[in-house]
């Protein structure tokens, strides 16, 4: 049965009646076929109601009949009357059932709040994990479909929103699904070419200041070249958090990864400023916790890397992934000679990178996108590979100076928060 026919067998819900307005969610969600089970949970803030419920979804969309599987989705109920946030998320989405949880755009428009589990993730994940079916045709037709059986609901204006993969996420939606949406704001997301993107190494060149990218340089030389005293401190660590390292070749080709990385991943996160940064070739203990609190341990570990490896699928086939410039290190990586994620995929599963969707979304972005807020941070290593709007929509483009990858509008100034909240409002035309 299509899902056009289970809501048309939804007697007065494709029409709100008044009496709607008086009825509770979660009774009126029960009544849809396509909802496996729903389950209210507790919350402390007064100003919703929460639900947690499985949506049966096709494991393969263009298969509507074929094999299905359960999507997590979360809601926070607000109102028949208020417009609703979806967050298309690109991970997990045990989060969502925080008590405290919330999210910046629902609360400053008072809106019900819809959070999609993605696919493959969390408790969404179909039986023997299909590989070829995690693409993003797929994972925007499950947002599609939550969409159609909500709006049967909530008919006021729909925004949606996701933080880095789930940023992604949002642009892959509004290119799939145009009109589900009246306006989109992706977070830090970037729209990237290829599986070895290469616009980080402009990026890494030219951040910040010349001297804070040489301090940064000198660190990652002096872990490579004193690692004799860093990398035994690196072992004692991970063996104490249980790490294992086989799937990436070796501890000792983790350890020279994770240096590489530490170039990617203090610019991501910006745990510390430039001035506080150790110099090199001083304290071990003050470098080593330097190293750490930007790339951390388990990246390459294979506890991460296996919680991790439906996002490192998708960026390997579609979604794009950087790579790593070693010309600075040349003499010091006795492990890593080609940098690559492809120790990342599952056993057996080959993959090769198809391009072609990320350049018809830039150019659809570009051309034919409107009511669309990007927030990027300007330290954020992703945002190397940034979306560029074009001029013939009315996209917007705020960016955080020295910000990072947890850029957020509540990021910006109090008058820059309120343009964004009140630009966002004019195109759902609320007040």
């Amino acid at each position: 049965m299509s899902i056009r026919t289970l809501l048309l067998s939804l007697s007065g819900l494709l029409v709100l009646p008044a009496w709607l307005f008086s009825q509770n969610i979660g009774d009126l969600l029960m009544k849809t076929q396509r909802l496996d089970s729903i389950k209210q949970f507790a919350v402390t803030n007064n100003a919703y109601t929460a639900y947690v419920m499985y949506f049966e979804q096709p494991v393969d969309h263009k298969k509507p009949n074929g094999l299905k599987f359960l999507q997590r989705v979360v809601l926070r109920h607000r109102g028949f009357d208020r417009p609703v946030v979806m967050v298309t998320e690109g991970y997990g989405a045990a989060y969502a059932l925080w008590d405290k949880y919330d999210e910046e755009l629902a609360n400053a428009l008072n809106a019900n709040l819809i959070v999609v589990e993605h696919r493959f993730f969390g408790k969404s994940v179909p039986d023997n994990k299909p590989w070829n079916q995690l693409n993003l045709y797929n994972a925007t037709a499950d947002l599609h479909a939550v969409n159609i059986l909500f709006k049967q609901f909530y008919k006021g204006p729909w925004v949606s929103t996701g933080i880095s993969k789930g940023g992604q996420t949002t642009l892959y939606y509004r290119y799939f699904y145009p009109d589900d949406v009246h306006a989109s704001v992706p977070y830090v997301a970037p729209l990237n070419f290829s599986d070895k993107e290469k616009r980080f190494f402009h990026f890494q060149d030219t951040v910040n200041t010349p001297a804070c990218r040489e301090r940064l340089l000198a660190l990652q030389r002096d872990l490579l070249q004193r690692r004799e005293i860093f990398f035994p401190m690196f072992v004692d660590s991970t063996k104490a958090l249980d790490l294992t390292f086989n799937m990436v070749g070796s501890i000792e080709k983790a350890y020279e990864y994770n240096v590489l990385e530490f170039g990617f991943a203090y610019w991501q996160w910006y745990p510390m400023a430039c001035d506080s940064l150790p110099e090199a070739g001083g304290d071990p203990a003050g470098i080593f916790n330097a190293f750490i609190s930007a790339a951390g341990y388990d990246f390459f570990a294979d506890q991460s890397i296996m919680g991790f490896q439906p996002f490192f699928y998708q960026a390997l086939t579609e979604m794009g992934m950087y790579t790593y410039d070693t010309d600075e290190f040349k003499g010091m990586l006795h492990e890593v000679s080609k940098p690559g994620f492809t120790h990342t995929l599952p056993d057996g599963v080959k993959v090769k990178y198809d391009g072609r969707l990320n350049k018809k979304v830039d150019k659809f972005l570009k051309t034919k996108a409107n009511n669309m807020l990007f927030i990027y941070g300007g330290f954020d290593a992703w945002s190397s590979s940034a979306f560029i709007p074009g001029r013939a929509t009315n996209v917007v483009k705020m960016v955080k100076p020295g910000g990072s990858h947890a850029t957020r509008i509540s990021s910006f100034s109090s008058a820059e928060q309120e343009k964004a909240y009140q630009l966002v409002k004019s195109w759902l035309h609320i007040d």
